[in-house]
């Protein structure tokens, strides 16, 4: 098999079916949204110069679901497809749905491999998290998981990156207590951290500064304010998720555990937002949080690098 195409909507999955595809191979990267069609093709065209098996893993294939491409890059693809280089393997990846009227997905699926990866539910979800624990012999009860899958909205990434801080937070294996994860995922706070959130939820750069400003005097943690911001992200996106799928708001309300006024309250600020938006802002608060725990990133500095980038 020369092509694959992985279409999940977590890095996560993705990254563990590259691996059962290239094993302990090397292989190189192409991310689409920095390399152009023309480079991945030309690269997979030519063999090595010992002619071994090349790997091209090529990142962010939205044109495969609802991206664009140019007819020009449409046909070149095709016209590759048609005839692969039988010394290359190519593995594109995708996060959003497939697009089954594309051309090039029709070619894929009648004549090379199309791995779908299903979203996980809540019984997956905590099967995997235990199971992952486990291989790490740390021990954890049912109410005390619940709590951290709670607060991942059925986000598979999330969910490993909140179990690697809890992990890392004991650096030891052990049993997992409650009142720790509280600490480590973030509790809600005041009133006065919700209006920083607020601020730069609504993209308002300069009353975001001003609140952060007034925190730091009664010394509020940066992380906690990185937990706060996590969360409101993440419930846009699985509002928005959710909405897809043709929830009505009382259905999503369940769902979330959440009354009127904040299901309302979020559904109008994801209107502002993009789900790849949402995404990268949810991805980044998780490397400075991970960061800033393991002493590498300063969090007054990141956190300002952060609103100025979130807020334009």
């Amino acid at each position: 098999m020369n092509i694959y195409l992985i279409c999940a909507s977590s890095y996560h999955l993705i990254d563990l079916e590259i691996k059962k595809i290239v094993k302990d191979q090397e292989y190189i990267l192409f991310n689409l949204n920095k390399n152009s069609i023309s480079e991945l093709l030309e690269e997979a065209s030519y063999s090595s110069l010992d002619n071994d098996l090349k790997i091209i893993v090529a990142t962010n294939a939205s044109f495969f679901s609802n991206g664009k491409i140019s007819d020009k890059e449409v046909d070149s693809l095709i016209k590759y497809f048609n005839n692969p280089n039988p010394k290359t393997i190519i593995i594109f990846t995708c996060f959003t749905p497939l697009d089954n009227r594309k051309r090039v997905v029709k070619i894929i699926k009648d004549n090379y491999k199309i791995i779908n990866i299903l979203p996980w539910d809540k019984k997956k979800m905590r099967e995997e998290a235990s199971r992952y624990l486990e291989k790490y012999q740390y021990k954890i009860d049912y109410n005390t998981l619940s709590f951290i899958l709670d607060n991942v909205y059925n986000n598979i990434d999330i969910m490993y990156n909140e179990l690697d801080k809890i992990m890392l937070y004991y650096n030891k294996s052990c049993f997992i207590k409650k009142e720790d994860v509280e600490v480590i995922i973030g509790k809600e706070l005041d009133s006065n951290n919700f209006h920083f959130v607020d601020a730069v939820i609504e993209k308002n750069l300069e009353e975001a500064l001003r609140v952060l400003k007034n925190l730091k005097v009664y010394k509020v943690e940066t992380v906690t304010l990185i937990n706060l911001l996590a969360r409101e992200y993440r419930l846009m996106y699985s509002l928005k998720k959710f909405s897809q799928d043709n929830l009505k708001l009382d259905q999503i309300k369940e769902k979330l555990n959440l009354q009127d006024w904040q299901v309302n309250k979020i559904y109008k600020n994801s209107l502002n937002y993009k789900e790849k938006e949402l995404l990268k802002n949810i991805y980044r608060l998780a490397e400075m949080d991970l960061k800033i725990k393991k002493g590498i990133y300063d969090k007054e500095l990141i956190l300002n690098s952060f609103l100025l980038e979130v807020c334009v």
